[in-house]
């Protein structure tokens, strides 16, 4: 199935030609936001539906692996220092249509490695995956490592959408725009990833500040760019410690309901990306709401750091 192609059959099989692959990055500068679990579940998400998907892990925690049932493995490393090709490090899951390229923290020695030989440049990461493309791979997912770094810049560069998962909490929406100031700079040197969506996650509707966080990300952001978030829920969890995702371990609950509304967010999103028209069309109106919010978030932000530190 490609992206550019109708809804999946019943049976998930794969059907039609060959279409564009698509590049998410999954990316928050604040660790504890549900990160890998978005990235974990987008990725079988979008493999339930047909589509041939490869998920990268840049997170040197290797939490991706743990995830789904597999033991972390160096194959990040050995991709970017160690020179084996991309066939080489990817990895079956055990899940139809759906690949992993492991990490672990050996990632972070190759990151040092790289800038130490000069070789970490923006575009690494978007020439290797470029010849992915074309052997029938529809989506990248990619879980990128919160620190700022090179890879990061490299992860952004190489995309086409960014999703960056949010705690419902005052003190997340420091993350939500360093994240989108990061994505401004990259796409001033030639990124073209101009699609956000910010995901609020561990939401309680019963919470006066997971109520209000969501409300102040819409005000200053706009509608187009929080999506419905993600309600805080054990499952989430306890599906990661036994290796499954949430289709798998829960897949009555309302975490499945609510990752399944984020898939077809993001299938949506790609769809319109398919020819260049659609894209220069929906990167216009896009920019601005991007750029506009950050002044008056990162007051918000630092008021209430102040508050926070002097109590």
């Amino acid at each position: 199935m490609t992206l550019c192609a109708g809804a999946s059959d019943q049976d998930g099989e794969r059907k039609g030609g060959r279409g564009i692959m698509k590049t998410i990055a999954v990316a928050n500068q604040k660790g504890g936001v549900g990160k890998t679990t978005t990235a974990v579940n987008l990725a079988h998400g979008f493999a339930l539906r047909g589509y041939e998907v490869l998920l990268i892990d840049l997170d040197p925690q290797g939490h991706c692996s743990t995830a789904l049932g597999r033991d972390p493995e160096p194959g990040v490393f050995r991709l970017l220092i160690a020179d084996y090709s991309l066939k080489d490090v990817v990895r079956t899951t055990g899940r139809p249509h759906l690949t992993l390229l492991p990490g672990d923290k050996r990632t972070s020695t190759a990151h040092i490695a790289l800038v130490a030989e000069g070789r970490l440049s923006r575009d690494l990461l978007l020439n290797i995956l470029s010849p992915a493309a074309r052997t029938g791979l529809d989506v990248c997912v990619i879980d990128v490592a919160p620190s700022v770094s090179g890879l990061q810049e490299a992860a952004l560069y190489a995309s086409d959408l960014l999703i960056i998962p949010t705690g419902c909490d005052y003190l997340s929406l420091h993350g939500v725009s360093s994240m989108i100031e990061t994505l401004r700079t990259v796409n001033s040197q030639g990124g073209s990833c101009h699609i956000v969506g910010i995901l609020p996650t561990f939401y309680d509707d019963q919470t006066r500040e997971s109520r209000a966080t969501v409300a102040r990300l819409k005000a200053d952001f706009g509608l187009e760019m929080v999506l419905a978030p993600i309600h805080r829920t054990t499952v989430l969890k306890e599906s990661a410690a036994r290796g499954k995702t949430i289709f798998e371990y829960a897949p009555e609950g309302r975490a499945v309901r609510e990752y399944t509304g984020l898939v077809e967010w993001a299938e949506g999103q790609c769809r319109r990306l398919t020819t260049s028209r659609d894209e220069v069309a929906l990167r216009q109106p896009l920019e601005p709401i991007a750029a506009r919010p950050l002044s008056r978030l990162s007051r918000l932000t630092n008021a209430y750091l102040s508050v926070a530190s002097s109590q």
